[in-house]
């Protein structure tokens, strides 16, 4: 069996890129310029036939006025819903003249007017564009982008504002009669807007202004979703937070902030978004860039599902370290829903990241569906393209992926595209292999429903491997157990085997003090008696009874009793009993009733001509505390 590889076909253009999105799986519109004057470098559009994985063709290009911006954020609507155009386009495919046909198409562009219009108030910045097949008898087989309309969405008429991102809710094959809502975001202004419209089911390139959004600060990145038959939602992000807000036939809502990103632990500075997408109603994901430059992160957002809610944190993922900045992000669910009111069950979703190095890191992310519960899981890694572009990575597209009908397509022919835009001017395009998931208890199951075929990327991602965990924790113990036979070692209390005190500073190899713990010896009477005859004393010698000056540890958790003949040179002061305080009296009969040398009814007249040491202090802190 082949492994599956990730093939890549690029492109050189003649002119700096910004944006990128696919007509369809076999056509990628790209766009850019150097803007307004006379650099010598046009404004453009350009359609590429992406059909060959090994080779990318220049289909068309649309060259735009000289003194006008060049483009700067463009999606394609999709083929117009025209009922003899689609037969025309069978009729054609049937004769085998088109190999990759292409209906007519609807693009949407940002391109500020020119600087003179600009600053007489009056910037058109929407554009809508067709992409138009020839007809039957037409002599060439070239294809047409034009512009048919024009149009400013922006109230404020800011001279630096330009159309800096536009997006568009995801179709459905399933829902074909309501219109799909579009967003706009101001870029420089000085007045922060989001513009809605409508975009007719028909695809046609007209739009009707569904209102407008005044944020407190610019979108950092925008995106919408349809949630119902004729409702949607839009989520946007400055820096530090992301709001929702809901979008009916009858109101648009307030924006409502559902999240706000806090500093780590131990740090003043927040970490900012980048880009953001939707994966289900459900689920954001969005690409973070921490502060200073220290990394891009992949964060997956809960949603709330009412307005008491937040959003939760629910997965995350950190990219390579090479990378210290995102710049892109593309996301594609290759089991996607039919209609925005079927429940998304089993699903997993290809997430492409571009970093500020060039290169691309792609994640899969699972879906998963249980009860009412949804949860995300196993975002992991399955590759790493690096040095994709010579220059910045602008932009990032995955084309549709729609499960193949019949046999249309081998297993092994399937694929969903990644688009990457440079502003070198290069545009590189790569194949991720894809496969239908066969599931283990599908095959061991019986008597159950089947679940619906869903389709994943062929290549493994590579999660957290059980071998690193086991290996990390073997290194831990291993240092463990060094760190503890230095300090045997250090503090001279076992056999060396290390040899570590030749090479450690003096101070640090200063002995422990050992208590010793005596043992009781079987035989031992416990009585006072017995105590003070073991000393062999004469009668004109003092006895004293005292504490074993190492803090010996005896059998009953006391400290150890130590009688001898008295010595003040050794032993220092003593004091006779009929000359202790009464407290200090006390406190030893407790002492010598609790070891059992004596009690009650042996009275006091037994320590008559006996010294007693020190009972206070440290001593007595611990005979109190055992007592």
């Amino acid at each position: 069996m082949v492994k599956p590889i990730i093939r890549s076909a690029g492109i050189q253009l003649t002119y700096p890129l910004y944006c990128c999105d696919f007509a369809d799986p076999d056509h990628l519109v790209v766009a850019g310029g150097g803007g307004p004057g006379r650099n010598g470098v046009g404004n453009k559009m350009t359609l590429l036939d992406t059909s060959d994985a090994t080779q990318l063709t220049e289909v068309t290009e649309l060259e735009l006025s000289p003194n006008e911006d060049n483009v700067m954020s463009l999606a394609v609507v999709g083929p117009q819903k025209d009922k003899d155009k689609d037969q025309d386009k069978e009729k054609h495919e049937d004769k085998g003249k088109l190999r990759h046909a292409l209906p007519s198409t609807t693009v949407f562009a940002g391109v500020n007017s020119s600087p003179r219009d600009v600053n007489k108030g009056l910037n058109q910045h929407l554009r809508a564009l067709t992409i138009s097949q020839p007809g039957k008898s037409a002599k060439t087989g070239g294809v047409e982008i034009s512009e048919v309309a024009r149009d400013a969405l922006f109230v404020h008429r800011d001279k630096d504002t330009y159309q800096r991102i536009l997006r568009l809710s995801p179709p459905h094959e399933g829902l074909t009669s309501s219109p799909r809502l579009g967003a706009a975001a101001t870029g420089l202004s000085k007045h922060p807007q989001i513009a809605l419209f409508d975009v007719p089911a028909t695809n046609s390139p007209r739009w009707k202004t569904r209102g407008r959004l005044e944020p407190r600060m610019e979108a950092m990145d925008l995106d919408v979703i349809q949630t119902g038959p004729d409702t949607y939602q839009l989520a946007y992000c400055d820096d530090h937070e992301v709001y929702t807000v809901e979008v009916s036939k009858a109101e648009v809502s307030e924006p409502r902030c559902v999240y706000t990103i806090e500093p780590d632990a131990g740090e003043d500075v927040k970490a900012s978004f980048k880009s953001l997408r939707y994966l289900t109603a459900g689920f954001l994901v969005t690409v973070v860039n921490n502060p200073e430059s220290r990394g891009v992160a992949v964060h997956g957002l809960r949603l709330p599902r009412d307005e008491y809610e937040n959003a939760r944190l629910a997965i995350r993922a950190q990219l390579p370290s090479s990378v210290s900045k995102a710049t892109s992000l593309a996301v594609r669910n290759l089991s996607p829903v039919a209609s925005p009111s079927d429940k998304q069950g089993e699903a997993q979703f290809v997430i492409a990241v571009a970093g500020n190095d060039s290169s691309i890191s792609l994640y899969t992310l699972e879906h998963k569906s249980a009860f009412d519960s949804d949860i995300l899981s196993d975002l992991a890694p399955f590759q790493v393209l690096k040095s994709v572009h010579p220059s910045s990575i602008t932009n990032l597209a995955i084309s549709t992926f729609s499960p193949p009908k019949g046999s249309a397509k081998s297993s092994s022919e399937l694929c969903v595209k990644l688009a990457s835009v440079s502003v070198g001017c290069s545009t590189v395009v790569h194949s991720i292999p894809i496969k239908q998931h066969v599931s283990k208890s599908d095959s061991t199951s019986t008597g159950t429903l089947p679940k619906p075929l869903r389709y994943i990327v062929a290549l493994k991602s590579r999660g957290e491997s059980p071998a690193t965990i086991i290996t990390l924790t073997s290194l831990v113990f291993i240092i463990i157990l060094l760190v503890g036979q230095i300090i045997i070692e250090a503090k001279d209390l076992g056999e060396p085997i290390l040899g570590a005190r030749n090479y450690l500073p003096a101070s640090w190899t200063v002995p422990l003090r050992k208590v010793p713990r005596i043992k009781p010896s079987d035989n031992e009477q416990k009585t006072i008696q017995n105590l003070l005859a073991g000393t062999n004393a004469h009668h004109t010698q003092q006895i004293i009874i005292k504490h074993d000056d190492l803090g010996a540890i005896g059998p009953d958790g006391l400290p150890a009793l130590d009688v001898d003949i008295h010595n003040e040179e050794v032993h220092g002061p003593a004091t006779s009993w009929e000359e202790l305080e009464k407290k200090d009296q006390d406190l030893w009969k407790q002492r010598l009733k609790k070891s059992g040398h004596w009690m009650e009814d042996m009275g006091e007249s037994i320590f008559k001509g006996v010294l007693f040491g020190e009972i206070g202090g440290a001593i007595g802190n611990i005979v109190g505390e055992a007592l």
